[in-house]
């Protein structure tokens, strides 16, 4: 029998009697190829994440992904539960993450046998991992060759209490002089100072305390009904002037409200770096923030003073106070 014969005499057989002992057929598509896990996370978990998975060039997802798959692997609870308050989890944000059906059965069964929500057993995996991988980036890199912008060193400042206690700065001079502090003994090479009319200067101090007031940061911030009208040229010369030094009158206070004071507590623990940082700053507050700020400043940092309009008035003082 040739193959063309034994072909048409299976497609002349009846197969109905046969039919209901056939197998079934294997699905062409397995559709369920993957299931998906949607975890609240807080947002400074969730910075923290993603700075990880950009020093290590690799998605955020699938870090966090891969995380989970290791705890479960272990098979063991992470070391330290991280406790995260309702109302940040409440203010967090969502990660979904795509895992296989064989992983998230797996969680489930695990979640079920340690008597722990999946959802939070998958969090504390993915905070635990967390925190492993920034104390292994703090110890390749010092805090150093960290570089906070000018927002987040003005964050940290006025979220750091002074020698009296209290963490407001009183006028925008003290502001400058407080910053170029911190810059110089942080990060020299990343400070935009310059000396100026009263000595260190950086023109983008004003601006970003403004911003950090229209954030909703500062005390007394609020919200414009309408936006502003184009200055004038009399309105633009009045905010050089501002800006180049001290004024008469009251000074302007920048102190940090509840929104302001949390969004620092969430930068410092999106890593231990920002944490040293922090701490750091406190520490320089407590030494420079003095009456005679100013005065320091000019004595240590003669090379910012050339320029400087009180130059002379400040020397005298200094001469007066070494003679007492």
């Amino acid at each position: 029998m040739t193959e063309t014969t034994r072909q048409d005499d299976l497609l002349k057989r009846d197969w109905g009697v046969d039919w209901d002992t056939l197998p079934e057929a294997p699905p062409l598509v397995d559709r369920r190829k993957t299931a998906q896990i949607t975890l609240r996370m807080p947002r400074h978990v969730l910075i923290a994440l993603k700075s990880v998975a950009e020093v290590k060039s690799l998605p955020y997802h699938g870090l966090a992904r891969s995380w989970i798959i290791d705890g479960l692997r272990s098979q063991q609870l992470p070391d330290a539960e991280v406790e995260v308050a309702d109302e940040d989890l409440a203010a967090g944000e969502q990660l979904n993450l795509k895992l296989e059906p064989r992983v998230l059965d797996g969680l489930k069964a695990f979640s079920d046998r340690v008597r722990r929500p999946y959802h939070q057993l998958a969090r504390h995996w993915i905070e635990a991992a967390l925190a492993r991988e920034n104390a292994a980036l703090a110890r390749q890199s010092s805090s150093s060759s960290i570089h906070p912008a000018l927002r987040e060193l003005m964050v940290l400042l006025l979220h750091a209490p002074g020698p009296s206690g209290g963490a407001a700065i009183h006028g925008v001079t003290r502001l400058q002089k407080l910053l170029f502090v911190m810059q110089q003994n942080l990060a020299p090479d990343a400070s935009q100072f310059y000396g100026f009319n009263y000595g260190p200067f950086d023109e983008r101090v004003p601006d970003t305390a403004e911003a950090l007031r229209v954030q909703g940061f500062l005390k007394g911030a609020q919200a414009s009904a309408a936006p502003p009208a184009q200055p004038s040229f009399e309105d633009m010369m009045a905010t050089v002037i501002e800006r180049a030094g001290p004024r008469e009158g009251e000074l302007p206070l920048f102190e940090l409200n509840e929104a302001g004071h949390l969004a620092a507590e969430r930068l410092r623990r999106s890593s231990e770096a920002y944490e040293h940082i922090f701490s750091r700053i406190r520490e320089l507050r407590r030494e420079w923030d003095t009456p005679d700020l100013l005065d320091r400043v000019y004595e240590a940092f003669p090379a910012f003073t050339n320029r400087s309009r009180i130059k002379d008035q400040v020397a005298q003082r200094r001469a007066r106070r070494r003679e007492k």
